[in-house]
């Protein structure tokens, strides 16, 4: 009976010390910008937006922050207190081909263009993919095509997209739809749309930022919208069972 009870306790003692499924925690601030913190301790900046564009304060704890392209409402590296590792997918305005894993989030960049004419109007654009057991996240900076054959193979289906969804610089509602399937995403989180004071201009640079009213208007009949707060949690293995787009707030 002792040793039973010693092997009972033995067995639920390594059942406790096993991981539970891996979560990530996005936090939006804004433009394409998010704070992403993971089951394995990471904590990311993803895009930061100039200040004075939202309401965003400096923060503290970033372990690494991510940026897709040079232009100032992406580019803010500064937003990040403290010295946390930079990771840029441009270098020199080429593709910086990163593919590292930092807390046990393997981070790596697939090659795109910030408009359909081969990036002649503004240059290239990396889209990172995050990924941990169960659960990738797939941030697609400022793309500004219908993703190509090689390219979906590249990032591979999607459990998390985060998707620019206002046209003007980036693609338009019904292209962000087609990339929607092409990645067969099943959770959405619509970005880089005006809200507050940012809605119709971005940064004085010659272009308007629509609502993401419009995007919303042409998503299939089967997908569901849920409005959403600041922060959402989602976790592998409970993703919603049907494809969902997720509006979230800024602050």
């Amino acid at each position: 009976m002792i040793r039973l009870l010693a092997l009972l306790a033995t067995l639920a003692a390594a059942a406790a010390a096993q991981p539970g499924p891996a979560t990530v925690t996005l936090t939006y601030l804004g433009q394409a910008t998010f704070v992403m913190t993971t089951s394995t301790g990471l904590k990311a900046l993803i895009d930061p937006v100039a200040q004075g564009m939202y309401k965003n304060t400096p923060i503290d704890g970033v372990d690494v922050v991510t940026v897709s392209h040079e232009h100032p409402d992406h580019n803010f590296v500064q937003l990040a207190t403290g010295s946390p590792a930079i990771v840029r997918g441009l270098a020199d305005g080429e593709f910086a081909r990163i593919d590292q894993t930092v807390k046990d989030v393997r981070i790596r960049t697939v090659g795109s263009v910030h408009d359909p004419q081969q990036g002649a109007q503004r240059g290239k654009n990396a889209i990172f993919v995050f990924e941990l057991p169960g659960l990738k996240v797939v941030h697609l900076g400022d793309l500004g095509h219908l993703l190509d054959a090689q390219q979906v193979s590249a990032i591979g289906p999607a459990d998390v997209l985060l998707i620019p969804v206002s046209g003007g610089p980036t693609i338009d509602p019904k292209t962000a739809v087609e990339v929607i399937g092409q990645l067969s995403a099943k959770v959405v989180v619509p970005m880089h749309y005006g809200t507050g004071a940012m809605a119709g201009r971005s940064g004085g640079r010659g272009f308007s930022l629509g609502g993401v009213d419009e995007f919303l208007k042409v998503l299939d009949s089967g997908t569901k919208v849920v409005q959403e707060g600041h922060a959402v949690t989602l976790t592998a293995g409970k993703l919603p069972a049907a494809r969902t787009v997720m509006v979230m707030k800024t602050e």
